[in-house]
């Protein structure tokens, strides 16, 4: 889809194709945002639109060199994604890593001439790039080949090496709009607008994670969470529901919904009920919170989130361990 079929993002997009029309784009950029608000589609786009041949500010869809694109065929556009390795090959997977032998093999084709247009190489995941892949990647985000644009795409940020983000222009993509994103959700999953706006505000207002959430039934996973939790109230229950979480293989979609209670229950503590997100949707309202400091329960988030950092790749620390440390935290 070109620029003007994306949808939201009209701020991100402006930068973008004034820098195309101005001749002025960045060696590397770094697109940064929530989770699957369409971050990687507009690099994509962008990448389209460098070897587009109507001339224009944007891919028009159709030619030749657009079409190429879209298949996945285009010599000139280059796309690295996270693997895994099976029986010493590299397979594809959103959990994998980024590996030094994917970005050796992206260096060896930047070499290369473009044919016609501009080489474009989109890094998916960033924050997956194992050290040593980030590190030989270095000298090339800030020196890139004649001809040739960088752009990772990253949903944390946080977790890429200092000395990445430093060579980058940083474009900072923000959740789609709510009313927008309803609508899209509706046309695409024939729900109502009541349910949309649910998936809408449990996913921080992200189109993939929404639709993954009405098609997996994330609501009512998402109730069953809260509810242990809640009857949790001791070490040997504490330690009994860590064995559990362990297992799960949404454990890091678990951890996030963790994440977004606590909010809500800071949130609830601090009396500002107006702006819950999450709670009414799982049965609790503000007032049923009971009354805690709002600095322990921020405490409490951050340690959730420092959880699924450990448990993430590139670290996986063991999940059994690091589960049991957070509920007895929790529980406490």
């Amino acid at each position: 889809m070109p620029f003007k079929d994306i949808l939201g993002h009209e701020k991100e997009l402006r930068i973008i194709s004034e820098a195309l029309r101005s001749g002025r784009l960045a060696h590397s950029y770094l697109f940064a945002g929530p989770e699957g608000i369409g971050k990687r589609k507009t690099a994509f786009e962008l990448a389209r639109a460098l070897n587009c041949a109507s001339a224009s500010n944007d891919a028009c869809g159709e030619c030749t060199s657009c079409l190429r694109a879209a298949s996945g065929t285009h010599t000139n556009i280059v796309e690295v994604t996270p693997t895994v390795k099976d029986k010493d090959e590299l397979v594809p997977d959103p959990s994998g890593l980024i590996r030094i032998e994917q970005i050796r093999d992206v260096l060896s084709l930047l070499r290369y001439k473009a044919e016609g247009g501009r080489k474009a190489v989109i890094v998916d995941a960033a924050e997956r790039l194992m050290p040593q892949a980030a590190n030989a990647f270095l000298k090339t985000l800030e020196e890139p080949p004649a001809g040739s644009v960088i752009i990772l795409v990253s949903s944390r940020p946080a977790d890429l090496l200092p000395t990445i983000i430093s060579r980058c222009q940083r474009i900072a993509f923000r959740p789609l709009p709510e009313d927008a994103l309803i609508g899209a959700i509706v046309e695409k999953t024939g729900v109502s607008r009541e349910e949309a706006a649910v998936a809408a505000r449990m996913t921080g207002r992200s189109l993939s994670l929404a639709l993954k959430y009405i098609g997996e039934g994330h609501g009512e996973k998402g109730r069953e969470l809260i509810k242990r939790l809640q009857s949790t109230t001791d070490v040997s229950e504490a330690l009994k529901f860590a064995e559990e979480l362990s297992k799960r293989d949404d454990l890091l979609e678990a951890l996030e919904i963790l994440k977004g209670w606590y909010r809500d229950r800071a949130v609830s503590a601090a009396g500002a009920e107006n702006l819950l997100a999450n709670a009414a949707h799982y049965g609790y309202s503000g007032g049923s919170f009971e009354g805690r400091r709002i600095a322990s329960l921020v405490e409490d988030f951050f340690s959730i989130e420092d959880t699924r950092r450990m448990i993430a790749p590139p670290r996986y620390a063991n999940k059994l361990l690091a589960m049991e440390a957070l509920l007895l935290k929790l529980v406490d």
